[in-house]
């Protein structure tokens, strides 16, 4: 492969010399959900919220995960930035306090666990560890999701490979359903 000289002109009248970055749009997510600096205890989901789309002003949030989400959605958001882009949050605040209420009726119970590992930007999710026990090979588990407006799946306890997750009506809705949940 012949490489230009130093200083020659490029088709395009840039000196080869001269870097040209092209934008890489996943790369461009990746570096926007990437929490910085990097949490050190994630022991509620406001502990992950450091990220460029936790923090930069909510249109620009939104602007860039329109322009890189394409007519494909397959990025990997939050579930609170699938709904706000659908308008079906108020606010990426409003969607905060669903995750902290949820965080707060959980913590006070004894045996749920927040767990800070989840996708990409995602808030976490709780498991009941009282649960975790032989047959089963995952935990009752509640997560924050955008399939519905109650924000909230529960998956029971299980060892099938494709569970079926159970919609909840908000934080009522799971309060309500909390001595069921954790009698799964």
């Amino acid at each position: 492969m012949v490489q230009p000289q130093e200083g020659s002109v490029i088709g395009s009248g840039r000196s080869a010399d001269e870097v040209q970055l092209q934008p890489v749009p996943r790369l461009e997510w990746s570096l926007a959900t990437e929490a910085h600096p990097p949490a050190l205890e994630a022991a509620k989901p406001a502990s992950l919220r450091r990220s460029w789309i936790h923090t930069a002003p909510e249109p620009q949030v939104l602007e860039l995960f329109r322009k890189l989400h394409g007519a494909k959605r397959r990025l990997p958001a939050p579930w609170w930035l699938r709904a706000l882009d659908r308008g079906e949050l108020p606010s990426r605040e409003a969607a905060f306090e669903v995750e902290d209420e949820v965080h707060a009726v959980l913590r006070a119970r004894p045996g749920w666990v927040f767990v800070p590992w989840a996708g990409t930007g995602e808030a976490g999710y709780w498991e009941y560890a009282p649960s975790d026990r032989a047959p089963m090979q995952m935990p009752t588990t509640v997560a924050l999701t955008d399939e519905h407006n109650g924000w909230l799946n529960v998956v029971p306890a299980h060892h099938d490979p494709e569970p079926v997750a159970i919609p909840v009506k908000g934080v009522a809705g799971l309060v309500a359903m909390l001595a069921q949940i954790e009698s799964w």
